[in-house]
Order: C-alpha cells, then sequence, then structure tokens
C-alpha cells in the first residue's frame, strides 16, 4: 500500500506515457489521451496531453533508427525492405488475429452444414427403406391376387363343362356367370395398370429426391468454393497492403514531421482491412442462410414424398377391397349355379313316370 501511494504521489511521467502508447500501437490501436490514460490508470488529459505529442513527434525517428551505428546502411531497427519491424509485426499479428477467428467461425458453420444435411440422407434413407417394405407387401398381395386368379380360372372352366351338359336349364345363370367373369377380369386388369402407375410414380419420386441430394451437394461446394475465394482476396488485399506500407516506408525517411502522418493512414487502412474482413464473414452468413432455406425446402418435398407413399397405401387398400368383393360376388354366383343346378334335377326327376 505505501509504494502504490508512493507511485500515485509522484504523479504521471513522460516514460509512462510513451510506454502505454507503444504498447497500444503493439495492439494495432492507434494511442488516444483517453486511451493511454485508461491504459496506466491515472493522469489527467491536461498533462497527458503534452506528453503524448511528444510521442508522436519522436515516434518517427524511433521508428526509422540511428543510421550511425549500422553497418548495412539501412536505418536499425528496420527489416531488409526499409519498413519498421515493429509496424511490420503489429501489422502481420493484426491479420493473423483476424484470419484465424474468420476461419474458426467458418468452420463451426461448414461442420453444422454438414451435420444437417447427413440427417437428411439418413431421414430420406430411412423412408426409402419403408417404401421398399411396402413394395414387399404389395408384391405378396399380387401373388395372393394371382392365386385367386388361377383358382377363379379353373372354376370358370369348370362351370363352363357344367354349363355345356346343362344349356337349356342354366341359360340364365350362365349368362349371370360370364358378367362377372368379365367384371372380375376388368378389375385385375385395373388392378395391374394401377401397380405399374405406382411403380412409376415411385421411380419419378425416387429420381427427384436423387435430384434433390445432388442440387443440394452442388449448392454446398459452390458455397465452399466462394467462401474460400473470398478467404484468398482478402490474404491478396492484405499483401497489397504490405507492398503500399514498404513503399510508404521508404519515402516516410525523407521527413520526420510527415512520418507521423502517414503511419496513421497506415494504421487506417489497416482498420479498413479489418472492416473489409468483417463484411465478407457477414457475406458468408448470409450465404449460409440461403443454404439453411434450400434445406428446408429439401424436407419438404421429403415430406410430400411421405405423403405420396401414403396415399398410394390408401389405393392399395382400396384395390384390396375391391379383389374381395369380387370373390364374393363370384362364391355368390357360385351358390345360385348349385342352386339352379339342385332345381333343374328335381324338375326331371317330377317329370319321369
Amino acid at each position: 500500500m505505501h509504494q502504490i501511494a508512493e507511485l500515485r504521489s509522484r504523479g504521471i511521467q513522460e516514460v509512462d506515457v510513451f510506454a502505454a502508447a507503444d504498447a497500444l500501437l503493439a495492439e494495432g490501436k492507434r494511442p488516444t489521451i483517453e486511451r493511454v490514460r485508461l491504459k496506466i490508470g491515472r493522469g489527467s488529459p491536461n498533462t497527458v496531453s503534452p506528453m503524448l505529442e511528444r510521442w508522436f513527434a519522436t515516434l518517427g525517428e524511433r521508428l526509422v533508427g540511428s543510421t550511425a551505428g549500422s553497418a548495412s546502411g539501412r536505418p536499425a531497427g528496420n527489416d531488409p525492405d526499409g519498413m519498421p519491424v515493429g509496424v511490420r509485426n503489429a501489422a502481420k499479428l493484426l491479420w493473423e488475429t483476424a484470419r484465424r477467428e474468420a476461419e474458426e467461425v467458418q468452420r463451426g458453420e461448414l461442420e453444422s452444414v454438414r451435420a444437417d444435411l447427413q440427417a437428411r440422407e439418413d431421414a430420406l434413407a430411412g423412408a426409402q427403406a419403408a417404401l421398399s417394405q411396402r413394395e414387399e407387401a404389395f408384391a405378396h398381395a399380387r401373388a395372393s391376387l394371382d392365386a385367386a386368379l388361377a383358382s377363379s380360372q379353373q372354376a370358370r372352366e369348370a362351370l363352363e363343362r357344367q354349363l355345356k351338359e346343362h344349356a337349356l336349364e342354366a341359360h340364365r345363370v350362365r349368362t349371370g356367370l360370364d358378367d362377372d367373369i368379365r367384371r372380375l377380369t376388368t378389375l385385375l386388369s385395373q388392378a395391374g395398370e394401377a401397380q405399374e402407375r405406382m411403380r412409376r410414380e415411385h421411380a419419378e419420386a425416387m429420381a427427384a429426391r436423387d435430384q434433390d441430394l445432388r442440387q443440394a451437394e452442388e449448392r454446398h461446394a459452390g458455397q465452399e468454393r466462394r467462401m474460400l475465394a473470398e478467404v484468398d482476396r482478402a490474404r491478396q488485399t492484405a499483401k497489397a497492403l504490405e507492398s503500399e506500407l514498404a513503399r510508404e516506408q521508404q519515402r516516410r525517411a525523407k521527413s520526420e514531421e510527415a512520418a507521423a502522418k502517414r503511419l496513421e493512414e497506415e494504421l487506417e487502412k489497416l482498420h479498413q482491412v479489418r472492416e473489409a474482413a468483417r463484411h465478407a464473414e457477414a457475406g458468408l452468413r448470409e450465404q449460409l442462410a440461403t443454404q439453411s432455406i434450400d434445406l428446408a425446402q429439401a424436407r419438404t418435398q421429403t415430406d410430400a414424398l411421405a405423403a405420396r407413399a401414403k396415399a398410394l397405401e390408401s389405393r392399395i387398400d382400396d384395390e384390396k377391397a375391391a379383389h374381395e368383393t369380387t370373390r364374393r360376388m363370384l362364391a355368390e354366383a357360385l351358390v345360385s349355379k348349385s342352386a339352379a343346378k339342385a332345381d333343374t334335377s328335381a324338375a326331371r326327376r317330377r317329370r319321369k313316370p
């Protein structure tokens, strides 16, 4: 506590202001009176202002350095291109921080998009498996219908033989059976056409699903290429800015007073580059939002496919009911024929003396 009291009692020194301003410049911030006061933790604006002015006045000399003790002929503290090492390091630090943040945000959003696509593919695979099961059930139903048709054909042949023997007595019954058989044939033909139509609709639905998947993959690949292109353009912008800084540093050696002004201009350019990177990131977010909308549309199409499959199941149930009705009508016709045959036999017995 005694040491803190001593530091506060001795007031702000010029070396404190210079150290705080150098630290702010290394962080990529322009030294101002308020920022220097916050960095030091004390001091009034009237005390800090003249010291900060002297820091700006000596900034060019400290960055360029003394040329008297340099054996290579370039200012001390500069790199081979003539740029102050501190300025180059600050620019690199700002660029690397912005690039890492943009890459982390981009990586997280891409992982989210890939997870959504995988979930959509799993859902479509489940729907396809369900459709395959329904097709197998429909195949079993068709086999049962084929067996019923074969049985009906045998019954028809037997009826025709009996009708030939009793043509005169059972003409009315044979006419009714012929009508029933023609109606059954029509129903079976309609069932075959409906089955073929459902197969075509299923094939079209699967083709549409595959096309939607390909389009989603192409859109995702296009988004990824555009994002990589944005990163490359940002990198090229940074390289161009670094070249511009090198040229500005060469001209800065001619005048100490103009050096501070050009340094502020370069810092402003760095700020603009960082703003451009933020705008690029916002554009990438909008593109990912568009892709999310496309995925929602694909999910809507999947729901439509499920509704169509449900309609096909309802149609199959209707066809089963129609076949059951046909079988019932055929059984009734057989009962009627047996009754007519019994009546005919009884009539013959009554005619005999």
